[in-house]
């Protein structure tokens, strides 16, 4: 009788933290996709913006790059804040900024005071959100369930790219970029709201191997950068970045200036393509997870290259029907394998010994989103519009990933190696 009600109190607990693990999850979620729709949003904004300040394309590359400019210096910092202070207090924060710097930026004026506000907003309001959300997912979950929760974060990214040219393009289209981006505050101070009154306050963990280390213990941040498995993940999410956010800020400028699209009719393909984004986050983080621990290096390297691959294609074919089917895969492959990259760090790095890691990953990533708008901005004014450059950039980009990605070294299980 008293095992019985034993094995009951047991279950109550288990249910209990599943539906704390399911609510943060959800919460950080939510978070995530307003994250994803300032990042995608500032592509089809640039679009009016560029005719009505008359904005070169190299111009308009500076505003792009300030943003991840602002997002690399802060990286590290916020990691070791996060250590620090918590993560909840900056993911709450993070969209609370969000909010106040879409707000600045509808009022805005001129070229640089849209970098500062897109560097202030990549400093402030963007550059502690991922590292505390991964945080949350290392401190949370068993090292067998981090993969997928990482896919379901990440794949706010597909929902970004569905609803965000849905409801970001026709809006600036209709009441203008300013109005829009005033309506964009309102929605970023709900997010944040909900996330202050539904992000879990418990710290609890599944997870026995980071209940051996005590928490008060600090790491040298040279002793993060001295595993040369942090620097091999760092230049593969510089490639990956430099290809994912080359295209997602350069499509909507693309599409209306080569293939002569309205804004809302390039915001239909990328919604359609970004259901190929939601697939591949989700059914790639779940299958990489449960069938392909240990050789999420060879995952990486083949979507690296077969997405800079269809987006050659894109470029090349006019039918509508096979751009958004390129697209697609594109937007597949790198999902898959962005997703997959950022798994990695919530198996190999626990404890202190996270966040530093996991920012230091993200500045590269970051530093890739900086790199990537101002050559793209270069190479199209150099070749008089012309965007061929542009495309061959993108499968040198996911060459590049590859090539990274396969000095990591790892166990059969995808865990972590002393070094």
């Amino acid at each position: 009788m008293k095992l019985e009600t034993g094995e009951r109190m047991t279950r109550k607990r288990s249910e209990q933290l599943n539906r704390k693990n399911n609510l943060m999850i959800a919460t950080l979620f939510l978070g995530y996709i307003m994250i994803y729709i300032d990042k995608l949003g500032v592509g089809v904004a640039l679009v009016p913006i560029a005719k009505e300040f008359s904005l070169s394309t190299t111009q308009t590359g500076w505003i792009m790059s300030s943003f991840f400019v602002g997002y690399t210096l802060m990286q590290i910092p916020m990691g070791l804040l996060n250590n620090k202070i918590g993560s909840r207090k900056i993911l709450v924060f993070s969209i609370l900024f969000v909010a106040i710097f879409m707000l600045l930026f509808g009022l805005g004026k001129g070229l640089i005071y849209f970098m500062l506000i897109r560097f202030l907003t990549g400093a402030i309001a963007h550059s502690g959100y991922p590292a505390s959300s991964g945080k949350e997912i290392s401190l949370n979950l068993p090292l067998n369930k981090r993969t997928f929760a990482q896919g379901i974060l990440l794949a706010s990214s597909g929902i970004a790219g569905i609803v965000g040219p849905v409801m970001v393009s026709p809006m600036i289209e209709t009441i203008g970029w300013r109005k829009a981006y005033f309506v964009m505050a309102g929605l970023a101070s709900l997010v944040m709201l909900v996330l202050l009154v539904f992000l879990p306050k418990e710290k609890h963990t599944n997870d026995k191997v980071l209940l051996d280390i005590p928490s008060k213990n600090k790491v040298p941040l040279l002793s993060i950068w001295k595993d040369s498995r942090v620097w091999i993940l760092t230049v593969c999410a510089f490639f990956i970045n430099s290809l994912v956010y080359g295209f997602t800020n350069w499509l909507p400028t693309f599409f209306t200036s080569a293939k002569g699209m309205s804004l809302t009719d390039a915001a239909k393909i990328n919604s359609i393509a970004g259901i190929f984004a939601l697939i591949g986050a989700l059914g790639g983080s779940y299958i990489v997870g449960r069938y392909f621990a240990g050789k999420e290096k060879i995952v990486i390297a083949i979507f690296c290259i077969v997405g800079g691959c269809s987006m050659l294609g894109v470029y090349t074919f006019d039918s509508i029907i096979l751009i958004t089917l390129l697209l697609g895969i594109a937007n597949f492959s790198m999902l898959v394998a962005f997703v997959t990259l950022m798994s990695i760090p919530l198996k190999l790095f626990i404890n202190e010994r996270f966040s530093p890691s996991y920012a230091t990953i993200g500045t590269g990533g970051v530093m890739g989103g900086i790199f990537a708008p101002l050559i793209i901005g270069e190479l199209i004014r150099v070749s008089n519009g012309n965007f061929l450059s542009t495309f061959i950039f993108f499968i040198l980009m996911g060459i590049g990933a590859a090539g990274a990605i396969i000095f990591l070294k790892m166990n059969r299980q995808g865990g972590a190696i002393n070094e």
